[in-house]
This record gives C-alpha cells, structure tokens and sequence, in this order.
C-alpha cells in the first residue's frame, strides 16, 4: 500500500516522457499481442462500442496512445487521485492494511 501511495504522489509531480513513452509502448505492444484469437478481438470491439460508439481503427488508437504526455499523467493524477477520498478494499487477510484515515492523508 505504501509503494502505491508513494507512486500516485511521484507521478503527479515527476513523471518523465522517458517513463510515459516506455508505458506507452509497453501498452501497444500488450494491445497487440492481446488481440491473437476471435473471444480477445470480439471482447476488444465490445469494449470499444461501449466506451467510444464505434471500433476505433488501430492507427487512431495507436495515435490516441502516443498523443500522451508526462504533463497529461501529472494534470489527470493531479485532478482525479490525489487529495480525492480514495475507494479501498481489503480481500483476505487485512490486519496488515492500514487504516483508511492513514491512506486518504497519505495522497494529499
């Protein structure tokens, strides 16, 4: 929990281009590889009708990746994760999580 708390607060302030562009290619590549059978390729339209109305063609979404900045990471982390109540949930044993209290004061 602490090394994710600590991630959310350094890439809302210091995540490089270096970092966004390896993330970004790590993402195409998986996208890719992902699509290799008829279930993965009709679960990928499904997704795409739901969330943009139509199958994006895979050069717009490529482009849609590598329009990405380091500046766009910090300004949505900025805007949507830090100083936001966060949704926590604990599956299995939890007498290590910390407190709520500690974990919503720790991204502020």
């Amino acid at each position: 929990m602490n090394a994710v708390l600590g991630e959310w607060q350094r890439l809302s302030q210091s995540v490089s281009e270096h970092e966004v562009n390896r993330a970004k290619n790590l993402l195409l590549t998986n996208m890719l590889l992902m699509l290799d059978g008829s279930t993965p390729i009709c679960e990928d339209i499904g997704r795409q009708m739901l969330c943009y109305g139509r199958r994006l063609p895979p050069t717009e979404l490529e482009m849609r990746i590598n329009a990405v900045t380091a500046d766009d990471i910090r300004r949505v982390i900025s805007q949507y994760v830090i100083r936001r109540p966060p949704a926590v949930v604990g599956i299995g044993p939890i007498e290590r999580l910390q407190d709520y209290e500690y974990i919503a004061n720790a991204i502020n």
